[in-house]
């Protein structure tokens, strides 16, 4: 059995040294390079300890932490696009932009998008006399699901106006 663990950390998509190059080079950029925030900033906006931040950012390997995966998207929103897109690089994805920018949200067309899945749900509760039968579930979880994604989307721009 510890011969397929052996395998699967030789094997890892997305290795340590790679996730710690990625953030201590957003970080530096952001702190060294542009100057656009201080360590204190990226600290306070993110909710992580100045001293833990600087141990992101270190060049000695015995210093250098890799960050755990919530503080790594905490850091990533706080930096910017720029290192949400440097972070999802690392497993081959990327061009990511805010879900919630309220000048781009259209409400009435997630509203609208919405009724298709209410119709699915009821549709379904119709056939089977006020229940959901087997048949239908795979399809009321799916519809179930988009409709609490989109009322996220909804409440999110709603928070932002």
């Amino acid at each position: 059995m510890s011969g397929g663990r052996e395998s699967a950390k030789r094997c890892a998509i997305v290795t340590r040294d790679r996730v710690i190059d990625c953030v201590r080079r957003e970080l530096r950029i952001v702190v060294t390079v542009e100057k656009t925030m201080t360590v204190e900033q990226i600290s306070s906006a993110s909710g992580i300890e100045v001293r833990t931040v600087r141990t992101y950012m270190a060049n000695d390997p015995t210093e250098a932490r890799e960050p755990s995966t919530s503080a790594l998207l905490s850091i990533a929103v706080v930096l910017g696009a720029r290192c949400v897109n440097a972070v999802l690089s690392l497993i081959g994805y990327g061009g990511a932009e805010p879900l919630d920018e309220p000048d781009e949200a259209e409400p009435m067309a997630i509203a609208a998008d919405m009724m298709t899945e209410v119709a699915i749900i009821t549709q379904a509760a119709a056939r089977g006399k006020g229940r959901i039968n087997h048949q239908d579930a795979p399809a009321v979880e799916k519809a179930a699901n988009q409709l609490v994604h989109d009322a996220l989307k909804l409440s999110s721009i709603a928070e932002a106006e």
